[in-house]
This record gives structure tokens, C-alpha cells and sequence, in this order.
């Protein structure tokens, strides 16, 4: 059965048209008051038909010239999603779904390797009860503005009529070229969803996974969610800040010795294929199995295998993507097959994030010090939350002997965490290492001790609900 996009909830997909995002989060203070006025206000929410028409004009004027790569055109979307305590406090309380209804302190701090100092207290409830949350995107930050003052304030918070209490923001914004704070280029190697994505046309794409994986009721979804969820995902929010300066300093000071030529000199184009090693992508966002060797670092490429007899030709991606790289470890292809030999997409999820904070300043990166705060306000969608973010972070990335039995590859040696996102306990100096192949002979390793260079900071579970769905909750 075809999945209805009137019904669905437009960030899920096609996604939200965007260049300002805010996540605005309430606590429900007149359940009673806010039932009633949230019946009115679901005619303000985008629908994934409303998102799928202005992305579709979008692209229709930038193939037609009509737009640069990064114009805009006026746009407002507005999405809405509830934690397990804001549904609890509208009468729904099991989802079916355990890791949902722990919230994600219990299950990334208390049960996981997040750290507690590092956490922003208005995540841990020092401003309220975090019930639910807007997602406000539009083409600009004042028209963001104006639909908070317009539409949102009327509705929820100006008296006597007041159903909400505002807690905090967290604001994004597009960077240019939609890339992401480190430097890659953003969304890429998202699954297609089967009966609304159009197949992929890169080389040894994976197939799109069944909708179910992602959007509830649909096929694909084996858990035992209530007929009112249909059409609903679980959204995670977590707010990811990256060191950007330290990373840069970092990925240098781990590379150097085999990045430097024979005159001593530091070779960018060969710490630059080495990043990408690190990524699994090359900055554009191409994949190291369509294009196994950088255009602009061939040379750097070439000259350091030469001076051990091999040939940069004969190298293919699969000798130069580490198992441990970070997209490898979030979206594995021909890791993960079934007993037909077919991908196993239940752990996927679709991604739907926006950066915050400034872009990196020259003395930044010279001093190799963060002197502004910027990281990316991580969005992800999936039908399970223990079959996909959460087992993604803590069975993949977290795993230093994910992906299983690749030690045979290595010589014994496991694959390492996740260099981007991996985490460790504080205090384990045994596990916080990569097996990165080297550059100058792939058939050898460098094992790299790694750095934080990404601070999970706080988020929440939210459980997105249909048009339906809320109907459901007015009652």
C-alpha cells in the first residue's frame, strides 16, 4: 500500500525545506487547554506532500537557472514532536518502543559513555520538563521569527489562552554549499526510502531499505507499535558540538610522518586523502569506491608510494577506506547481509540535521584552540530507536571490533571506534584507536590514537506523530 504524504510529517521526508532552523522546546503546563489549541494549529504543520512540492520548485528553477547553488527562495515549515513524559501528559503512554520511554539520559549517560559534566543542564531539566519541541525552518532567520511571533505565540503562550512554557532554542544554519562544520559535505550516503526515493544513481549504491525502518505502520516494521502511531517516527535530537581547530591539529600532528615528503616538506593533498580516510568520503561527499583517488592530491598520492615501490594505480577504495571510517561504520553496505545475501537495512535511520555556530576563524586554526562555539544540532528518524541511533552509537561506532570478523583483514587486529563519533570511557587508553591503512603503502596499517573532537551535549527521544496521529492526541 502506498504511503499516504498527506499524513506524514515533512522533516521525516522528504525533509524540511531550510536555511534557518529552530528546535524551540516547551513543557505542556494545561494539557486540557493545549489539546485544544494544537487541533487548530496542526493546519500550520508541513506535510512530507507539502515539503516534497517546494523541494521539487526548488530544484525546477536551479536546473533552469534560475537559482544559484546557494539561493534561496521564501519558505516556512513547521514540524512537532513530543518526549515519552510530554505524551505521558497527554494521555499515550507506551509507544512500544523501551528506549524511547527511558528518554536519552538514561540511555546515553547513565547506560551509555556521554558524560554527564559535559551535558547542557536544560537537558537534564534545569528549565522545565522537556515535553515536546517546534521545528521551526525557513529561508531566512526573520521569517523563522515571524512564525514563532505570528503563528506560535498566539496559539500557545500569550494569556489568558497560555497551554505552554518555552524553555530554551537551539538555532542552525545552513553553511554554504551545505557542508558541515569540518569541512564535508553534508547528508550524504542517506538511504532511499523504497516507494518514495528514486534509486540511486551512484556506483554500488545500496538499495532503497522498506519504508517501515523508518516510518511507522509501514512495510518493514516489525515492532508493535499502536494504530494510532501509523505514519509517526522516532526522531533523536542531540546536540553535537565539534572541535573543529583541535581536529584539524589533530588529524596533522597523526599524520605528519607520512605525510611529509622527502625534503621535509608537509604534503596538504596527502593529509587531505587521509581525513577523508578517517570521514570514508571525500570532502564533496563523493564515495572513495566511485573515486578511489583525489583529483587534487594524485601527486602527493603518488609520490609517497613510489618511494616504497607501489603503485597508487593498482590501489582500489576498498584498500584505502579503513573499516573503522565513519560513514563505513554508520551506513555499512556489504557488511551487513542477510542469509539471501541481501543488505540488512534494519539499522538504518535518515538524517535530517543543521550546523550551528560560526564557521572556523584563521586564528582559530592557526592556534588550534575553539574560540566560538559551533557543532551540528544532529537530527535522525527512525521506526525503532533500539534497531537505529541507539544501536548505531553503541554497537557500531562504540565497538572497536565493528565491523565483525574483519580482523582477518588486518592481521589480527580489530578495526578501532569510529574516528568521528566513537566513543570511550573516561580513563581507557586501551580502546580509543582507528586502524587507518597508510598512505604511502595500503597494505600496512597505522593504528591512531584518537581525540575527542566531537562532545555529545545533551538532546532528547521525540516520537513525530502523523496529521493522524494528532488528532488522536486532541482527544
Amino acid at each position: 500500500m502506498a504511503l499516504d504524504q498527506k499524513n506524514i510529517q515533512g522533516d521525516i521526508w522528504p525533509r524540511l525545506p531550510k536555511k534557518s532552523e529552530v528546535f524551540l522546546f516547551f513543557e505542556i503546563t494545561n494539557s486540557a487547554k493545549f489539546k485544544e489549541k494544537l487541533s487548530g494549529f496542526s493546519k500550520h504543520l508541513t506535510s512530507a506532500h507539502d515539503a516534497q512540492q517546494i523541494l521539487s520548485e526548488i530544484s525546477r528553477r536551479k536546473a533552469n537557472g534560475e537559482l544559484g547553488p546557494d539561493d534561496v527562495i521564501d519558505a516556512m515549515a513547521a514540524n512537532l514532536a513530543f518526549s515519552a513524559k510530554g505524551l505521558k501528559e497527554l494521555g499515550k503512554e507506551d509507544l512500544g518502543d523501551d528506549v524511547f520511554k527511558k528518554g536519552m539520559y538514561n540511555d546515553m549517560v547513565v547506560e551509555g559513555l556521554d558524560r554527564e559534566a559535559e551535558w547542557h543542564g536544560e537537558f537534564k531539566g534545569s528549565r522545565g520538563v522537556i515535553h515536546g519541541v517546534f521545528i521551526i525552518a525557513a529561508s531566512t532567520e526573520q521569517a523563522v521569527q515571524n512564525f514563532l511571533i505570528k503563528v506560535l505565540n498566539p496559539t500557545f503562550k500569550n494569556a489568558p489562552d497560555r497551554s505552554v512554557k518555552y524553555l530554551f532554542a537551539q538555532t542552525g544554519v545552513v553553511l554554504a554549499h551545505e557542508c558541515e562544520h569540518f569541512g564535508w559535505a553534508d547528508g550524504v550516503s542517506q538511504p532511499l526510502i523504497k516507494g518514495l526515493d528514486k534509486p540511486s544513481s551512484e556506483k554500488l549504491a545500496p538499495p532503497p531499505v522498506k519504508p517501515g525502518i523508518i516510518i511507522v505502520g509501514a512495510e518493514g516494521d516489525t515492532a508493535n507499535h499502536p494504530p494510532w502511531a501509523k505514519d509517526g517516527s522516532f526522531m533523536v535530537f542531540r546536540r553535537l558540538k565539534q572541535l573543529v581547530p583541535e581536529s584539524i591539529q589533530w588529524v596533522t600532528e597523526s599524520f605528519k610522518s607520512q605525510a611529509t615528503n622527502e625534503k621535509g616538506e608537509l604534503m596538504i593533498g596527502a593529509l587531505s586523502c587521509l581525513s577523508s580516510r578517517l570521514m570514508g568520503r571525500w570532502r564533496d561527499g563523493v564515495s572513495l569506491e566511485q573515486k578511489p583517488h583525489s583529483d587534487d592530491a594524485m601527486h602527493d598520492e603518488a609520490t609517497l608510494m613510489k618511494s616504497n615501490n607501489f603503485d597508487f594505480q593498482d590501489v582500489q577504495w576498498q584498500d584505502k577506506c579503513p573499516f573503522a571510517s565513519h560513514i563505513r561504520k554508520t551506513r555499512p553496505r556489504g557488511d551487513r547481509l542477510d542469509e539471501n545475501g541481501d543488505l540488512d537495512d534494519t539499522h538504518a535511520i535518515v538524517r535530517r540535521g543543521v550546523p550551528y555556530g560560526p564557521k572556523t576563524q584563521r586564528t582559530e586554526t592557526l592556534s588550534g584552540i575553539s574560540m566560538h562555539d559551533r557543532g551540528l544540532l544532529f537530527v535522525s528518524y527512525q521506526s525503532n530507536l533500539r534497531n537505529g541511533f541507539r544501536y548505531m552509537q553503541k554497537e557500531w561506532s562504540n565497538k572497536v571490533s565493528y565491523p565483525a570478523g574483519k580482523d582477518k583483514n588486518y592481521g589480527g587486529a580489530q578495526p578501532g571506534l569510529d574516528p568521528i563519533i566513537g566513543q570511550w570511557a573516561e580513563g581507557d587508553e586501551q580502546n580509543n584507536y582507528a586502524n587507518i591503512p597508510r598512505l604511502d603503502d595500503p597494505r600496512k596499517l597505522e593504528k591512531i590514537k584518537l581525540e575527542r573532537i566531537v562532545i555529545a551535549e545533551g538532546g532528547e527521544y521525540f516520537f513525530t506523530p502523523s496529521f493522524s496521529g494528532i488528532k488522536e492526541l486532541c482527544k
